[in-house]
């Protein structure tokens, strides 16, 4: 099996860890040594830090089900590029997670990076980094393009 084949092979039990909660798949999965950088750029994260949100998703998970709330979360990858380096190499796709529930509908992308190490014989992710993936009214919105909709972009120009 080639590299990249033993890269995308990890990267699928890594979606199917996250998508289950498996708390011992991922421990597996991170070096212990792991340095993450999340959405939103600072802190950089530990494995400890990786780990314990994991703790707060499970439990949040649990607490949903003990209120009678049902949930759909459906996650995938899209758009894997692996660059294979010997014993590293670098997987880069986009991660889209989408929820439903009650009041819920939620879609997001993000364009995710992970360095894997293969040490005593096994891969692991020793680094990664996750960004938004903005869709496109979201793009114009930053860019100045498009106003917000709602309240807050009302003008206030003839209250003055």
């Amino acid at each position: 099996m080639s590299t990249t084949d033993e890269i995308l092979q990890q990267e699928e039990q890594l979606a199917h860890a996250k998508r289950t909660l498996d708390l011992n798949a991922i421990d597996s999965i991170y070096a212990d040594d792991l340095l993450l950088t999340g959405v939103l750029g600072e802190p950089t994260c530990s494995k400890s830090a990786v780990m314990e949100e994991i703790r707060r998703g499970i439990a949040e998970r649990e607490g949903a089900r003990t209120r009678g709330a049902q949930f759909e979360t459906v996650t995938e990858n899209e758009d894997t590029k692996v660059m294979a380096l010997g014993d590293t190499a670098i997987a880069n796709y986009r991660f889209v997670v989408s929820i439903k529930g009650p009041n819920l509908d939620l879609r997001h992308r993000y364009r995710t990076t992970n360095v894997w190490a293969k040490r005593d014989g096994r891969w692991q992710i020793v680094a990664a980094h996750m960004a938004f993936v903005l869709d496109p009214q979201q793009a114009a919105m930053l860019s100045g393009e498009q106003k917000p909709a709602g309240p807050a972009s009302r003008s206030t120009a003839g209250n003055a």
